[in-house]
């Protein structure tokens, strides 16, 4: 009778696996809306690809060696990223919902620790190649267009790079403390 008393008090006493603070909804509509930002991103860069390839044929890049470099730069490394993402989220569709809070939790975990990889080295990479393809075209550029089309051109486009980047690194903060969150 010791020993039923000694395993029903090691039952009683044993280390449950830790759920998130809200429960199984907050993690499974973090998911969702993770996963709502990575369909309308992909969204984006796949209109970005279209009309770089649309630019592409518009402006006979194919009989310079270094619009077509350029251009060509840009759209792979969209391709890159777009290839990435639909991976990720295919991964992502993987998890099931139905499983154990905690088993899904630690899947989650797992998932957004593999994206540090995309945002750290990934990201950054395809953002540099990105801007070095269109630096290429910047040649091109100032001697197609007027001088204040080009200046506009140039100007604007500093800004846009730099809003860019911020807005990825708002986007790779946020992703990164769901991360955190989900571990707690």
């Amino acid at each position: 009778m010791d020993n039923f008393e000694n395993i029903r008090s090691q039952w009683a006493n044993r280390d449950l696996p830790p759920s998130p603070h809200s429960g199984t909804q907050m993690v499974i509509s973090k998911a969702k809306h993770f996963r709502k930002q990575q369909t309308i991103g992909q969204l984006v860069l796949s209109a970005t690809v279209l009309i770089l390839i649309a630019f592409f044929f518009y402006v006979s890049a194919y009989n310079s060696a270094i619009v077509s470099l350029g251009l060509g730069l840009m759209t792979s490394s969209l391709l890159v990223r777009i290839i990435v993402e639909f991976i990720s989220q295919a991964r992502l569709k993987k998890l099931s919902v139905t499983q154990e809070v905690s088993k899904y939790r630690n899947a989650l975990v797992s998932y957004y620790k593999s994206r540090r990889w995309i945002h750290y080295l990934l990201t950054p990479v395809i953002f540099i190649l990105y801007f070095i393809g269109f630096a290429l075209l910047l040649p091109t550029f100032k001697q197609s267009l007027s001088p204040g089309f080009y200046a506009y051109v140039l100007y604007s486009s500093i800004f846009i790079f730099l809003f860019f980047a911020v807005f990825i690194g708002i986007h790779v903060r946020r992703e990164m403390r769901l991360l955190r969150e989900l571990k707690e």
